[in-house]
Formats: structure tokens, sequence, C-alpha cells
């Protein structure tokens, strides 16, 4: 038995929580300043692929293989409308109940390049850091030792969630930490379907309908 150090492999992968709570922080603290700084969403897809890169880890790792299933699509329209309908009746409890609001339908610019837009500048981006990178890196140093609907979850969807909510204060709007919801759903949806493009279509779609829903209501 060697009495010198261990060295690690050329493309380990160390997942210890204490390693994975270190690189997470770094890389999203990271990620938030440069975001910031130049005022540029695209930081959060290319950091945790540059990432990816220079460790050697597959970016298939992070939820990269755009797949759409499984669940089926019916049982995705079935989930978003719901959703969907749901969040449009708080949203109307909230405006008439606080801030006597009424429903003046309005739709503000084009649907079709706002969600175009939402999906490539704010969706993709954040799915890929969030529930991509974040919760992965967590799931390997935690696991997944719990079944939810069909898909095998750990403490990674909660502390991405948390995370995720916590990088929306920066607005100074402590409203914005509800997203803490919709992230346990983009988690679950990552894990469901191995892919971030589900949780990133999703995503897209809230960001449209809440705008819809914000000019609609004065």
């Amino acid at each position: 038995m060697s009495d010198g150090p261990v060295e690690l492999p050329i493309g380990s992968d160390p997942a210890s929580a204490p390693w994975v709570a270190l690189e997470t922080l770094a890389a999203t603290a990271l990620a938030l300043h440069l975001s910031l700084r130049f005022s540029s969403t695209l930081v959060w897809l290319a950091l945790p692929i540059a990432l990816a890169l220079a460790l050697r880890r597959p970016l298939s790792e992070y939820g990269l293989d755009l797949r759409f299933e499984p669940p089926s699509l019916g049982t995705h329209l079935t989930l978003g409308v719901t959703l969907l309908a749901l969040y449009a009746l708080l949203h109307a409890a909230a405006a008439w109940l606080f801030y006597a609001q009424h429903l003046e339908p309005h739709l503000p610019g084009n649907p079709a390049v706002d969600l175009f837009r939402a999906f490539f500048v704010i969706g993709l981006p954040e799915e890929v850091f969030f529930r991509g990178y974040l919760q992965t890196r967590w799931n390997k140093a935690l696991g997944k030792p719990w079944r939810l609907a069909g898909a095998a979850v750990g403490l990674g969807l909660v502390i991405q969630a948390v995370v995720f909510a916590l990088c929306h204060l920066v607005t100074g709007d402590w409203t914005r930490l509800r997203v803490f919801f919709f992230a346990l759903l983009a988690g679950w949806l990552r894990e469901r379907s191995d892919s971030v493009l589900p949780p990133a279509v999703y995503h897209a779609v809230a960001n449209v309908w809440y705008r819809l829903l914000s000019a609609s209501f004065r």
C-alpha cells in the first residue's frame, strides 16, 4: 500500500457534499454576477457547458439530450393547461383583492416572438443551469432515494429550487420567491424525462403567460 497522496484520475468527478456545495456555490455566484454585469441570461447556459467541457463531463449528464418524453405529450398538455388555468385564477384573485385591478384583456407584443425569446433567452439557459447542472451535481452527492409520480428524486430537487428562488431576489422584489414552486415542478420534469427540454418549454410558456396576465389586469 502506498503512503503517498492519492491522485484523482483525469476526468474524475468528485461528488462529496462539501465539494458539490463549494463548486455549485461558486458557479452560481459567478453566473449571477456575470449575468447582471453583462445583462445577459445566456451566461446560465454558457457556464455549465464550459464546466462540463473543462471537467470532461458528458453534456447528456446535464439533461442536454433534448427529449420530450416521458411522460406522454397528452400528459404534458393536460398538466400544462391545468397549471396555467390555476395560475390565472390565483393571479386574478390577487389582482382583485390586493390591487383592486380588473380584467382588461390585452395582448402585449407578438406572442410567437415572445415565446421564441422566452425559450432561447430565458427558459433554456436557466433550465440548463439550475435543473441540468445544479440539480444533477447535488443528485450525485446526495442521491435520489425517493419516487415522486414516476420520477426518482432527492434533496437536489429542493436545493436547486431554493437557489433558483434566492437568485430571483436580486430584483429586490420578495414576491418573486414564488418561483420556488415552479422550480420544484421543473426539477421533477427534468427527472421524469431525463431532459431539460420539457422544463424549458414550461418555463417559456409560463413567462409569456405571466406577462399576458400582468398586461390584462389594470
